[in-house]
């Protein structure tokens, strides 16, 4: 039986919901949802993974308790993102800045922003497993294991039902960029974070990218630590944009260009 070369584990940050801030400070929904992606070599992932008991050493924490990004200090995310930044992974993010969508209302509905952001992550993903694929250096049929992180409600073989709707969209000649010769549907699967060390990894770079984006109560955004894991941002071409880091819609990223806390999307 052959094994995939790669494994992915996606996490999200942020909300879906739609009734924002009118200022910073408020109360309301996130102007940004992001869904990521953390990238091992399979053969190596279970060593890559363990990193997580460093990070519980240096951060003084139970051997067993679960690394949250949102419960650490500025000076522990400037730390894990460093670790994060030396090991052989890649990290993918779509964001979607929900105030810059048309036809809101169709975003609303259960799942339908989730499953939006998902597919341009699962896009980039199996461009990622195909660019990467080295058997004769890792080994693996050059596909992916994807862990999802559990979310409440919905199961893992709803994912699955709309990738095989997008598979069969992609044969009747849809503009559906998934190279599913890398992305097998069989192959993904649904964990808790506190039972995934890949998955508190991929909660910390979703967590990294969110603060980058989003203001915060004082209408400021943290991109530090971000900026430290970009040498491991999927890039392509030498960019980053549009690879490891996609803004959705288009209108969001060009609004994006000319304020001065974005200015390090500059360089991608």
């Amino acid at each position: 039986m052959s094994q995939a070369s790669f494994r992915a584990y996606v996490d999200e940050s942020a909300d879906e919901g739609f009734k924002f801030r009118s200022k910073p400070g408020d109360t309301g929904s996130s102007d940004w949802f992001v869904l990521t992606a953390l990238v091992s070599q399979g053969a190596t992932d279970a060593e890559t993974v363990k990193i997580i008991d460093r990070i519980r050493e240096e951060f003084d924490l139970h051997p067993r308790k679960h690394v949250h990004w949102l419960k650490l200090k500025h000076q522990q995310k400037v730390r894990y993102s460093q670790v994060i930044a030396g090991l052989q992974v890649s990290i993918l993010s779509v964001c979607v800045h929900k105030p810059s969508l048309v036809e809101r209302e169709k975003f609303e509905k259960r799942y339908n922003l989730y499953f939006y952001t998902a597919r341009y992550l699962m896009e980039r993903l199996s461009w990622l497993a195909r660019d990467y694929h080295a058997p004769q250096r890792y080994g693996g049929d050059g596909t992916l294991d994807v862990q999802f992180s559990n979310r409440q409600g919905m199961s893992c073989e709803e994912m699955k039902s709309y990738l095989r709707l997008l598979e069969s969209r992609k044969k009747l000649g849809h503009d559906i960029r998934i190279d599913f010769d890398y992305m097998k549907i069989t192959q993904l699967s649904t964990q808790t974070p506190g039972r995934s060390m890949g998955l508190q990894l991929a909660d910390a770079a979703a967590g990294a990218t969110f603060n980058a984006l989003e203001r915060d109560r004082y209408g400021n955004t943290e991109p530090r630590y971000f900026q430290t894991l970009r040498p491991v941002v999927y890039s392509k071409h030498n960019r980053m944009t549009g690879y490891g880091l996609k803004i959705l819609p288009r209108e969001a990223l060009a609004n994006m260009s000319a304020r001065d806390e974005y200015r390090w999307l500059a360089d991608s």
